[in-house]
């Protein structure tokens, strides 16, 4: 094969593995966001801790199920790095996960995709923390970020007031967004380490397990006959398609497209969950709220630039 045949075949391969990354970052964006309206339904009847336990044992499971058949590397890692995945797994998947459930129960699927979509805002002001230098514009998208979430919560510009779910779910959905973004900080050594799947498959089931304890009691004196059958296909999108796919692709597109390019697509994240919320649960943002929700991205993309 010549120089420039090898090179025009290097090129093709090279645009296909981008094609095929921004494939994965709008699954990923439109999965992620659809997690709000399907999952507000289960939460609605089912205790969330025993739903968040059960969708990442069946998630995180199955990821390492599959890492180990399908993987050369496997599901095996160094004794030393357990308690570290110990750590992030409870951070990103008992506290944040098992009070996402909690909150979305609290308000509505719409306003809870809004206020998590701040996680950036918090991952700039870690940055900040750890001893690094923010340039004023990063700054100025903090305060216009936080500025929108006050304007979601509040619903008017007219008075202090509350609208469309309690004050206490829209505050821990905040609260959960600085923790989500703590685990994205402290996983980045983990992720380097033994791969973004391994890591996060770990993370996930051991999460999980920490999350059971909470669980049981939820499990045991849940009246199961009075859960729909049809829920079932709720969980099994919110497990299967988000929690293992979703995850897949998520990883899939920060290799091929690298993580700026790829937080890109998540800001179609709440617009997905917007739109459908409006169509599965007649839910939509009302004016003060959507202007709010245009500052918040609004924000989150100029500190992130």
């Amino acid at each position: 094969m010549t120089q420039a045949a090898k090179a025009a075949a290097l090129q093709s391969n090279t645009s296909g593995s981008v094609a095929a990354g921004h494939f994965m970052g709008l699954f990923t964006a439109l999965s992620f966001g659809s997690a709000y309206p399907i999952g507000k339904p289960i939460v609605a009847l089912v205790d969330p801790f025993v739903f968040s336990s059960a969708r990442y044992l069946l998630a995180g499971g199955l990821l390492l199920l599959g890492l180990a058949l399908f993987t050369r590397k496997g599901v095996r890692v160094p004794w030393v790095d357990f308690p570290k995945l110990a750590f992030t797994g409870f951070l990103g998947f008992t506290v944040f996960q098992g009070l996402w459930g909690v909150a979305l129960d609290l308000t509505t699927a719409s306003k809870a995709s809004v206020l998590v979509s701040t996680t950036p805002i918090f991952g700039a002001i870690i940055f900040a923390l750890q001893g690094h230098r923010l340039p004023l514009k990063a700054w100025t998208g903090v305060l216009i970020a936080f500025f929108g979430v006050f304007c979601v919560i509040n619903n008017s510009f007219e008075e202090i007031t509350l609208s469309g779910g309690t004050l206490m779910g829209d505050a821990m959905f905040v609260a959960i967004a600085a923790v989500w973004a703590l685990y994205g900080a402290l996983s980045r050594p983990l992720i380097a380490r033994l791969g973004a799947a391994r890591s996060a498959a770990w993370a996930a089931f051991l999460g999980a397990l920490m999350l059971l304890p909470f669980a049981l009691p939820g499990a045991i004196a849940q009246d199961w006959s009075a859960v729909p059958s049809s829920l079932a296909l709720n969980f099994a999108h919110v497990a299967l398609i988000i929690g293992c796919l979703g995850m897949l692709t998520w990883n899939g597109g920060l290799r091929r497209l690298g993580l700026p390019n790829m937080t890109v697509w998540l800001y179609l994240t709440p617009v997905s969950a917007v739109v459908l919320a409006n169509l599965m649960l007649g839910e939509w943002l009302t004016g003060p709220q959507i202007v709010g929700a245009i500052l918040v991205l609004s924000g989150v993309a100029l500190t992130q630039r």
